[in-house]
């Protein structure tokens, strides 16, 4: 504490020049938002200032409200004070009942955690609506997994039901059906996923406009799916087709998975020119799996009377996709420098932008606990196979954002086990805990990728990884050739 204080007058002496006026309009959020984003070195320390005087309130929301801001700031040394300091002047507060919280957590035994969950209640009755109500739900739920996990289905439905968020009741109840499913009690499973999407659907319908309501309905399409899923289990295709066609007329961005559930309950049912005229809609989104693609081989000769011609249609319709990619990406380039960077690779070598100068690079900000980055690894595999015999294009995998002390033992043997041919970078923390090159290229969420030209200026950043191997590779393949042509004067 006496530390914290000391930094605060420190800190309150230098920056007595720097306090800006709130402008009218501003919430006191948005306004230490813009302050925060600034590059304005004033408007950092005008921050600063402010933040101090937030640890002087009795309010711990206060106190974590600068925690924040100062961790964005990267005042690491300032962050571990104020963590100190919070668990000593608010032993009943928010951070000590998350202290409680990851004990439960922590706790491998289902009856231990249950009781350990209702010390945690005694202690932090959970009397009033909050931010920590939520957090009540949390542990809930890990109660309700961890009786899941060793076959205790009354149980684990009992506390997945005692989740008392509404918009987060969907992911209590789905989070139980994972588990159940998979330890094959698939009937206790499919309820609760029925359960699920019918209140994700309620908030994408009567209670839109309610608080939270676009995370309650972001679940609906999942919830569905899977309901689906254990309807096939039961051979049940008509209301397998029921909840995968619900999925898939809500689903703004369809995936290849949900195509190829979708086909699979309408083959299942002999509906044939319904399951090629989707498989083919999903070959020409880049979305179809090596299955779907087997599929609309046998489908095309029954659909069209004869297998003549199939070779053709493929051509076109895989030609279709790569004009169709390269116009709509077209359109999305950018040009900005490329921010300078030098790192080492999993074995110690160093690699740098500046060295690299004179090809196109394709950046992939990627973590082993990232599961969508993982899964487009196979995609990225055959995008870097395409250009395996160009020496001017090199694919580069940025490991960052890591959560465990050998992280760079864990990307190397992630990408040994599992065959990627890749150079993987080690972006680790910085002494402020930033990882710099994922701070330097503003990336907010990983997988990030980053097509550089020849120059050293950024042509394309795209995020996330919606599925579908050939839209995927279509997508950096054009991008690779679209930076690679001489920039419009």
């Amino acid at each position: 504490m006496k530390k914290l204080m000391m930094i605060g007058m420190l800190s309150a002496a230098s920056y007595t020049v720097a306090h800006a006026q709130q402008p009218a309009g501003d919430t006191t959020m948005r306004y230490y938002s813009r302050l925060v984003a600034s590059k304005d070195a004033a408007d950092h320390a005008t921050l600063e200032s402010h933040l101090y005087k937030l640890l002087k309130s009795d309010k711990e929301k206060d106190w974590l409200v600068a925690r924040n801001y100062f961790y964005q700031l990267g005042k690491g040394k300032v962050v571990d004070s104020i963590n100190a300091a919070v668990k000593a002047r608010f032993p009943l507060g928010m951070e000590m009942l998350q202290e409680e919280a990851k004990k439960v957590y922590a706790e491998k035994d289902p009856v231990k955690k249950e009781a350990l969950y209702k010390a945690l209640v005694k202690k932090f009755p959970p009397n009033k609506p909050g931010a920590e109500s939520i957090l009540y739900d949390y542990v809930r739920n890990a109660v309700s997994s961890a009786y899941a996990d060793v076959d205790n289905v009354k149980k684990a439905v009992e506390y997945a039901n005692m989740i008392e968020t509404p918009i987060w009741k969907g992911e209590g109840w789905a989070g139980a059906a994972q588990r159940l499913a998979a330890r094959g009690h698939k009937d206790e499973a499919l309820e609760l996923y029925k359960k699920a999407q019918a209140n994700s659907f309620k908030y994408l319908t009567t209670h839109r406009n309610e608080p939270g309501a676009g995370f309650a309905g972001m679940g609906y399409v999942g919830y569905s799916t899977r309901a689906a899923a254990l309807y096939i289990d039961k051979k049940d295709y008509a209301n397998a087709e029921k909840y995968i066609k619900a999925a898939f007329d809500s689903s703004k961005g369809v995936s290849g998975d949900l195509y190829s559930t979708y086909a699979k309950v309408l083959v299942q049912q002999g509906k044939d020119q319904q399951a090629f005229d989707l498989i083919d809609a999903a070959v020409r989104a880049g979305q179809a799996t090596p299955g779907m693609k087997e599929s609309l081989k046998t489908l095309y000769p029954k659909v069209k009377g004869s297998a003549a011609g199939y070779d053709d249609y493929i051509v076109a319709v895989n030609k279709s996709l790569a004009e169709t990619t390269r116009k709509t990406l077209a359109r999305q380039m950018i040009n900005e420098p490329a921010p300078a960077f030098e790192l080492k690779d999993v074995d110690g070598n160093t690699v740098s932008l500046a060295a690299l100068k004179g090809k196109v690079l394709v950046l992939d900000f990627w973590a082993t606990w990232c599961g969508p980055c993982k899964r487009s690894f196979p995609s990225m595999k055959m995008a870097q196979d395409r250009y395996k015999d160009n020496p001017d294009v090199k694919f580069l995998f940025i490991h960052t954002l890591e959560q465990e002390k050998n992280a760079t033992d864990s990307a190397k043997a992630y990408v040994t086990r599992n065959g990627f041919p890749f150079t993987v970078l080690m972006d680790l923390k910085d002494d402020q805990g930033k990882n710099k090159v994922c701070s330097d290229y503003g990336v907010k969420g990983i997988p990030t990728k980053f097509v550089i030209d020849k120059e050293g200026n950024i042509r394309f950043r795209f995020v996330g990884f919606a599925g579908g191997e050939d839209a995927a590779v279509e997508e950096v393949a054009a991008m690779v050739e679209l930076a690679q042509q001489p920039k419009k004067s």
